[in-house]
């Protein structure tokens, strides 16, 4: 056991569990270690935004970061939850395979799947990671991503189809499509006779923490694209972010069938 590691997650459970900001004598009488080495440890959650330093009397308190990664933790476990019948839903009003997906990184991961009844069908597992730049869950996502998370994605365009966006400006301008139309579409990216719909789902906070989708054969998705699967898709994960307490509304599906690029 790394004792560095474990005295440095005491230390920050602490500041966690802290109504107040406490000094480095008081931590250090509390948790039975040092001056020396409760700042060291508190100099190194400082610079990684895990602690704040305030600086009219030198105490510290849990950081931003903290609040950001659990709040991430419990939206991803929210949402699982709540959207599991809405997916059952958008499987049967689609026919197609439906999927609830979350940010990793620049990546993203299967939360949650229905398959669908039809015996072609695509492949996927629960937990598998797949790149943003080229899934339809995953175009959502980043659309909304911050930026430092937007700028690690178009720094890996890798191409996985001939269809792969990997130009940087046609992936920006794709990103803005997303988020003016609600509605993401991929045409064959990441595999070859595979294309998907999906739409952002956004937490009461008014920050995307999932996206959901569905995906099948170019053959079935295609003619039915803009009329049919997309106002569902969108509908879909409105729902669900309105159960999870979301107050942002979903933009107008006139405006998701105007801009939609054309189906090839």
């Amino acid at each position: 056991m790394d004792k560095s590691f474990t005295k440095g997650l005491r230390l920050l459970e602490t500041l966690a569990k802290s109504d107040r900001p406490r000094g480095v004598a008081e931590l250090s009488r509390e948790l039975d270690m040092t001056k020396s080495n409760v700042h060291r440890l508190l100099t190194t959650l400082v610079t990684q935004s895990f602690a704040e330093r305030q600086a009219e009397d030198g105490t510290y308190r849990a950081g931003i970061k903290l609040w950001e990664l659990g709040a991430l933790v419990a939206n991803r476990l929210d949402v699982r939850a709540v959207a599991a019948p809405f997916l059952v839903e958008l499987k049967d009003k689609t026919g197609e395979t439906a999927h609830l997906s979350v940010l990793d990184g620049h990546h993203m991961i299967y939360i949650d799947r229905v398959e669908t009844d039809q015996y072609v069908r695509t492949y996927g597992r629960i937990g598998a990671r797949a790149p943003t730049h080229c899934t339809g869950t995953g175009k959502v996502m980043l659309a909304h991503a911050p930026a430092s998370v937007v700028a690690e994605a178009l720094a890996d365009l890798q191409r996985f189809t001939p269809s792969t966006i990997t130009s940087v400006a046609a992936m920006k301008a794709e990103l803005q499509r997303v988020r003016d139309t609600g509605v993401a579409v991929t045409k064959a990216e990441w595999r070859n006779g595979v294309w998907s719909v999906a739409a952002p789902i956004f937490g009461a906070t008014g920050v995307v923490v999932a996206g959901i989708g569905i995906s099948g054969p170019a053959d079935r998705i295609r003619p039915r694209l803009a009329k049919e699967f997309k106002p569902i898709v969108i509908a879909t994960a409105a729902q669900v972010s309105a159960k999870l307490g979301a107050q942002r509304p979903s933009p107008p599906l006139r405006d998701a069938r105007k801009r939609a690029p054309r189906a090839a």
